[in-house]
């Protein structure tokens, strides 16, 4: 993988935040976590390859939402989609916005590092 790509990490779950950072890091990537929508949409947008790992359901603002609120400002990072707990209509409206993948927590880390090459290579024929 190469170190100059920027994971962006969206979950209210600090731990899960952490844990990814901490994965992440060990595999070279640089990672920018925020803990909610809300949170990345007022963060300065990170420049250069990037992929996002987007929990669904999350307070004020879920992953659904914040996908649409970014397709609509123009960000077209790749997304990968992360859920726990999601109901059945929740799983297919974030199948049907065009994210990179699908996973359930708790997902293998072959499975995300083969999901965020998938993105990154979305991303640089972009």
């Amino acid at each position: 993988m190469t170190s100059q790509a920027i994971i962006e990490v969206v979950d209210d779950n600090e731990d899960i935040r952490q844990m990814l950072c901490l994965v992440l890091d060990a595999h070279g990537f640089k990672v920018r976590t925020h803990c909610g929508g809300h949170e990345y949409l007022s963060a300065q947008r990170s420049c250069g390859p990037r992929v996002m790992l987007l929990d669904i359901r999350m307070p004020k603002m879920s992953g659904i939402e914040l996908h649409a609120n970014m397709r609509q400002a123009g960000d077209d990072i790749p997304v990968i989609f992360m859920s726990g707990e999601s109901l059945p209509h929740e799983t297919m409206a974030a199948q049907e916005t065009g994210a990179i993948a699908f996973m359930w927590k708790p997902f293998r880390t072959e499975q995300m590092l083969k999901a965020i090459a998938q993105g990154l290579q979305t991303f640089q024929s972009a």
